[in-house]
């Protein structure tokens, strides 16, 4: 059943208002055609958006009507992209890796990055772990039609233990089961979480100490219920004993790959046998391990992450992020790993298991940086359409409505100027966006590349 939220006449207004949308029926003519499903090309595609959905595809002619026509002749077509892995700005503040993170309610933090995922064509987000107070309600605004945005979902506070990795004031933090059932069923009631973040990451490399975790037996009572809920789950474990312990009771997907260590064949066909979607999160290798090199930040002076971050979070993201990471020696450690953890991806893509985008960062262009990161693993920019879109729905457990473009499915559209089978840096060549059956104009958000004008 698609999920089709209620959305009220003053919400809608406002939010058309707040990008100078308007609606109405999409025919675009005239594409080449990705649908993200790993299909071959479609040439001379014309799709028909009514209202929220993809109404009609065809090589033959369809009738507009009154519908908004785009002339896509010369163009390509995919679904907007999906970034399985994030953490909206605006919820909590504070490192996770000296344990010094609180919770904050910033709205204004917020709304610049949600528009710049939409700017960068990226019309779906996952948050892997946030403040529930601040990523809950603006989820349901996003639902309920009030803010421009694209489509959230979100975790909420992530399941620890005390002392453990990512137990900061935002999160759970589980004891026994008769003590934690109740308060996991108070999240669910309360949140309605789309999906559940545990963490079974012990740390003890290099500069870390080690921490507790959750225990085997207390991941398979949560899962176990979530399951019972109607709610997914997923685990942010780095090493391979404990990611095949999580799947083994019971995770529905990995928020990260396997960074620590050569995959075992046994826990490959686990994942594959299984069908357990991973969010790559691989940019963090390439970003992180550069850290220090002459040039190893450029990525920050292209086209999308000028348009889309102030002058003032670039620095923020060249100086103190950067020095935050030094201190903790991570691209020392990202610099001997990164080999190993592309080697790692390639292995997983070969072998059939299910692979999503996902960036865990903050900023929609950091979308574009992972695709090219996987690119650079060994995976085929052809390849990269269904890990950028229709695979990230997969891991949602939303592939049904999601995802690709396929009748019956949200209009959630990239229109790109030059092929994104033929390089991936393509897909940044951003013609038009449309989420939800609206073309975004991008040239109204307010963001830094408008305010400029």
């Amino acid at each position: 059943m698609l999920w089709r939220p209620f959305v009220s006449t003053l919400a809608l207004a406002c939010a058309l208002s707040l990008a100078g949308m308007a609606r109405a029926d999409i025919l675009i003519k005239n594409a080449t055609l990705y649908d993200g499903t790993g299909a071959p090309a479609v040439k001379g595609a014309n799709i028909l958006v009514k209202g929220d959905l993809i109404a009609q595809i065809s090589t033959k002619p369809i009738s507009a009507g009154r519908a908004k026509v785009i002339d896509a002749t010369g163009k390509f077509v995919t679904p907007g992209l999906i970034d399985s892995h994030v953490h909206i700005r605006g919820g909590q503040a504070g490192s996770v890796r000296d344990g010094a993170r609180r919770p904050i309610v910033d709205r204004g933090m917020a709304m610049p990055t949600l528009w710049g995922y939409l700017y960068s064509g990226v019309t779906t987000i996952y948050d892997s772990g946030n403040n529930a107070e601040f990523v809950i309600p603006l989820r349901d605004d996003e639902r309920a039609g009030k803010i421009v945005s694209p489509r959230i979902f979100a975790a909420g506070g992530v399941i620890s233990v005390p002392g453990g990795y990512g137990a900061g004031a935002t999160s759970l933090k589980a004891t026994t089961w008769e003590e934690f059932r109740p308060q996991l069923e108070a999240k669910i009631n309360r949140e309605h979480p789309d999906m559940l973040k545990m963490t079974k990451e012990q740390q003890g490399m290099y500069a870390a100490k080690s921490v507790p975790t959750l225990s085997d037996d207390m991941i398979k009572h949560i899962t176990d219920f979530a399951r019972e809920r109607g709610v997914r789950s997923t685990v942010h474990a780095s090493a391979e004993p404990m990611a095949e312990a999580a799947v083994l009771n019971g995770v529905s997907a990995m928020a990260h790959p396997v960074q620590r260590s050569v995959l075992n064949d046994s826990f490959v066909k686990l994942l594959v046998d299984r069908k357990i979607p991973i969010s790559t999160t691989m940019q963090g290798y390439l970003t992180i391990a550069k850290l220090q090199d002459e040039g190893g930040m450029a990525f920050l002076d292209t086209p999308l992450f000028q348009a889309t971050m102030t002058a003032e979070e670039i620095a923020d993201t060249k100086g103190p992020e950067r020095d935050d990471y030094i201190k903790n020696d991570l691209p020392a450690q990202r610099k001997v790993a990164e080999k190993y953890a592309r080697a790692n991806i390639k292995r997983l893509f070969d072998a059939g298991v299910i692979l999503t985008s996902g960036t865990d960062k903050a900023y929609g262009p950091y979308t574009h940086v992972e695709l090219q990161s996987l690119n650079m693993s060994g995976i085929s920019p052809f390849d990269l359409i269904k890990i950028g879109t229709l695979n990230g729905a997969i891991y949602l457990g939303r592939e049904k409505d999601l995802g690709s473009i396929e009748a019956g499915k949200y209009a959630d559209i990239l229109v790109l100027d030059a092929d994104p089978a033929a390089d991936v840096k393509n897909f940044q060549a951003i013609n038009a966006v449309i989420k939800n059956g609206q073309q975004i104009e991008r040239a109204k958000l307010d963001l830094p590349v408008n305010r400029k004008k």
